[in-house]
């Protein structure tokens, strides 16, 4: 009897160390630590740097001994760089670019390893000739007034060429949902960062922040939903509408997530998603390309050839498909019909392609709300002054890459000749 029990558990032991399914937790954990090593690009340095500049130029030199240290730099390059102005470029000259190149380098670990949230928040910056001798935020005010600020960042620097998603990526890994009141708000910033984590293939941290959402809607069905209803653009929506609508956007994309996963039980639950959004979803008339991709799939899962044909032929008239993608969308509606019960999806028609399709739609949305606009109808303080530090940013990186990157110094070096003997040797003893 005794061997019997101890043979068991060394079974149980076995098992949990070195084989079966991974649970939700360790997942999602995994996904945490992925995140992290995601946002390390130079391009996010950079937007880093920008953003500590900012928020150092209101902070005391006791914030710490490193920042004490580099407090000089860090304003003289602030000072140049307030200077600049995207509609004249040249507020800056070469040499400054390359002066603030020379400070960036000498403060890189630095800027690498602090804190952004160790400074004042953006909102005293941009106001810092109103704060002078007013007491800076602390505690949980400033925990709320920074979370709001990297929640609108992540939202509107998603969509920009230049800045992009990996700098949104960075804005979300800083926001801590947690901290903030259940509300509207906090529901629409995690539907946010559950998509740009679903996009960067995150699909334990982006089920996480959905599943709280499905919670808080299923909870709260009598909320008004201004911001919502701004955002996505539903006007002709009424609180109820608007609450299925945003309701049926979480399912999907926690299908998506599910449906990306590996175990079986993860698919099953996926399906159970698809099918909440598309119950949702003719709840309030919606009919598009999303709702055409998820009803094939799900015909196809339940040998409805007919009605799978169906609906992939309303697909291909999607404007969001590429002439390539239509075709080979055509291909599979003639694979459906000569399909075999039981036979699996072909390969282009698959968990991917739908996903896609769903990413497309979401991005399509964004792309069309004025988040400027939108902001200031809500009051949000300081929205100008945002979005004119972002395009100052934005076109200044353009100008900075061109005159520091290495592949441009030497370019960099012939313009200077051009200006005047003498500068080039100014430039090299800079670099030096």
């Amino acid at each position: 009897m005794k061997k019997n029990l101890l043979l068991l558990l060394i079974v149980i032991l076995f098992n949990s160390c070195f084989g079966g399914d991974k649970t939700d937790e360790e997942l999602l954990a995994k996904d945490k630590k992925t995140l992290v090593a995601s946002i390390n690009s130079d391009k996010v340095l950079s937007y880093k740097f920008g953003k500590i500049l900012i928020r150092a130029s209101v902070a005391k030199d006791t914030v710490s001994p490193e920042f004490a240290e580099f407090k000089s730099d860090l304003d003289r390059v602030f000072s140049k760089i307030s200077k600049y102005n995207s509609n004249d470029q040249e507020s800056l000259s070469v040499l400054d670019y390359i002066s603030i190149y020379r400070d960036y380098k000498k403060m890189e670990n630095f800027i690498m390893e602090t804190d952004e949230d160790e400074f004042p928040t953006l909102l005293e910056a941009f106001n810092a000739s109103n704060t002078q001798g007013k007491k800076i935020l602390a505690g949980k005010e400033k925990e709320y007034v920074q979370n709001i600020e990297h929640s609108v960042l992540s939202a509107i620097v998603i969509l920009s060429r230049d800045i992009g998603k990996e700098v949104s990526l960075y804005e979300c890994s800083k926001t801590k949902p947690e901290l903030l009141p259940d509300s509207e708000i906090k529901t629409l910033l995690q539907y946010f960062r559950g998509f740009l984590f679903f996009e960067k293939k995150l699909y334990y941290l982006s089920e996480d922040e959905i599943s709280r959402n499905i919670d808080w809607l299923n909870a709260n069905e009598g909320v008004d939903l201004p911001y919502t209803r701004a955002m996505f653009q539903w006007g002709n929506l009424n609180n109820e509408q608007t609450h299925i609508g945003l309701h049926s956007l979480n399912h999907l994309f926690r299908g998506f997530d599910r449906l990306m996963m590996e175990r079986d039980i993860d698919e099953e639950r996926a399906l159970e998603d698809f099918e909440m959004f598309l119950e949702d979803s003719k709840k309030i008339g919606l009919d598009n390309e999303v709702i055409w991709s998820i009803e094939s799939y799900l015909y196809l899962k339940k040998e409805k050839n007919d009605k799978a044909i169906a609906a992939l032929k309303k697909l291909k008239t999607s404007d969001l498909l590429s002439a390539k993608e239509k075709e080979r969308l055509g291909e599979s509606i003639v694979y459906v019909k000569n399909r075999e019960p039981g036979k699996v999806l072909n390969g282009f028609y698959d968990k991917y392609f739908l996903s896609k399709i769903a990413t497309k739609y979401m991005l399509s949305l964004l792309a069309e709300v004025d988040w400027q606009k939108l902001m200031e109808e809500q009051n949000v303080p300081h929205t100008k002054e945002m979005f004119t530090a972002i395009e100052n940013f934005n076109s200044f990186i353009k100008n900075y890459n061109k005159y520091t990157s290495s592949e441009n110094l030497e370019k960099t070096g012939e313009e200077l000749l051009q200006q005047g003997e003498g500068l080039w040797d100014k430039t090299k003893g800079l670099l030096d």
